[in-house]
């Protein structure tokens, strides 16, 4: 159910290519301040996540509850991140990227705040729902905002950037959160978060511009004493805007996710995979603490590893675009091609999934190794470069989600393509935490990461099927970007 923005009259549009309001056409210092401001939030709100780890059982011990129910105060972040992503990227297409910025961030920043405080394990569940909820808007729209301001033959690097951010903020909040854990007690990872979120997220944000197209030329067209007609709710009473934006915008991700293949099929290839990476955050350290006697510290170290990997992945996305993407655009344009049917750049989207195609097997790989490496009898460094392969594969995977996403829905759906991947990915990544570290518990390493590396081998394929289907199933899209 394409929006009604679809519908706009074309007769009010960039003024030519060389228009000062088209983002595209922004300083590259601007273009890279907002990207980075972006990564600051995506970092952050991830960070938030990871750096209550190492807290779960002391947590446990002063509320008077169970460590599972602890974990679960670990993991109702994530929900919360499940639950407000689809409000919050939606609500960017509709009213634009800057007021979803000012008006989520400082709440945010508040429920962190309140987890410092709360004295009951319930207080401490609802303040961390509501703290994922509100950190959900920005994070669900970064994919949005990259296609705003950045052409397609460019976006490779801000988007490795952007998606390296929230793999490297729970790699930091681990080793924090390790540490002012052992040595000031659990409530001061609320400190350490609510400063990163003072430093990255709240400092920046008044500088942070307006990228929506249909909202800059709304408010070029109000300037100008010009009608509106890019919004949907003109001259409608209240109770109408309300069902229009809930039967229509509100309800996008959700509709894209059960009627869209593409989407349908890598978001779950990409869910599996953090939700995996969500339930090893608290997995891992009960592996090492068991096989090698790691203190929490020493096991925060360990996931350097998965931070190396993080490096590398976004290392390779960065030479994939430069030695394989960029001269085949330039080629494109040099023979004057046509934008393919269905494609938001003369290369098709199809061109991004190499990138996916080599991260499948590589995260697979490292599920075996992991498990079959985890014992006394083996030197600790070998599951620690396991985590290297499974940071590098899973960042590949979700790297090349992101831009083919992002290529083949364009600036208007791409935020609400992302929303539907984040819906999937935070409510696997809420729920795996629960029952993953019973399965290591229940099978041991090695027959855990067996079985969790049969069902990775299941989702190796979708790249591959989408390199040989996309482009069908593109022209079926009722979201397609024609041209």
């Amino acid at each position: 159910m394409p929006s009604q923005l679809q519908e706009r009259p074309k007769a009010l549009d960039w003024d030519g290519p060389d228009d000062a309001l088209n983002p595209h056409n922004w300083s590259i210092s601007r273009k890279w301040f907002q990207t980075c401001t972006m990564s600051g939030i995506a970092f952050v709100g991830m960070f938030a996540l990871s750096v209550f780890t190492p807290a779960i059982e002391e947590a446990a011990l002063e509320l008077e509850s169970t460590p599972l129910v602890s974990t679960f105060a670990y993991s109702i972040y994530s929900l919360g991140l499940a639950f407000g992503g689809p409000f919050a990227a939606p609500l960017s297409e509709t009213f634009g990227r800057r007021p979803v910025v000012f008006i989520s961030l400082p709440i945010f920043a508040l429920f962190i705040l309140g987890t410092g405080f709360v004295h009951s394990m319930a207080g401490l569940l609802v303040v961390r729902f509501w703290a994922g909820f509100f950190a959900a808007p920005s994070l669900s729209m970064g994919s949005g905002t990259l296609s705003d301001i950045w052409p397609p033959e460019k976006r490779s690097g801000p988007i490795s950037l952007y998606v390296a951010a929230p793999f490297l903020g729970p790699v930091v909040g681990l080793l924090l959160g390790a540490s002012v854990t052992q040595t000031q007690g659990w409530r001061w990872t609320s400190w350490v978060t609510l400063f990163f979120t003072v430093v990255l997220v709240i400092a920046p944000a008044p500088f942070f511009m307006e990228s929506y197209k249909p909202v800059l030329l709304r408010q070029r067209a109000k300037k100008l004493n010009l009608p509106l007609p890019f919004s949907p709710t003109e001259d409608m009473p209240l109770p109408r805007i309300v069902s229009t934006y809930v039967t229509k915008t509100l309800t996008r991700p959700m509709h894209m996710l059960f009627t869209e293949p593409i989407i349908a099929a890598f978001n779950a290839y990409s869910a599996f995979n953090f939700g995996l990476l969500y339930a090893f955050f608290p997995a891992f350290p009960y592996v090492f603490k068991k096989e090698y006697g790691f203190d929490s510290v020493s096991t925060g170290l360990t996931f350097l590893g998965l931070g190396v990997g993080v490096i590398v992945a976004t290392a390779c996305s960065l030479s994939f675009t430069r030695l394989y993407y960029i001269p085949r655009v330039r080629q494109a344009v040099m023979e004057k091609r046509p934008l393919p049917p269905f494609a938001t750049s003369r290369l098709k989207p199809e061109k991004r999934l190499p990138l996916a195609i080599a991260g499948g097997p590589l995260l697979t790989v490292s599920l075996f190794l992991f498990g079959w490496s985890a014992a006394y009898s083996v030197h600790w460094i070998v599951p620690t470069i396991a985590e290297v392969f499974f940071g590098c594969g899973n960042v590949l995977i979700f790297m090349a989600c992101m831009m083919y996403m992002t290529d083949t829905y364009g600036p208007l759906y791409s935020a609400s393509a992302m929303a539907s991947n984040a819906i999937l990915r935070y409510v696997l990544g809420a729920v795996f935490p629960l029952f993953v570290v019973e399965i290591f518990k229940n099978l041991g390493a090695q027959w855990a990461c067996t079985l969790l590396g049969c069902l990775s081998l299941l989702g190796v394929s979708i790249p591959f099927l989408l390199r040989r289907y996309g482009e069908v199933l593109r022209s079926r899209s009722g979201y397609r970007r024609d041209g």
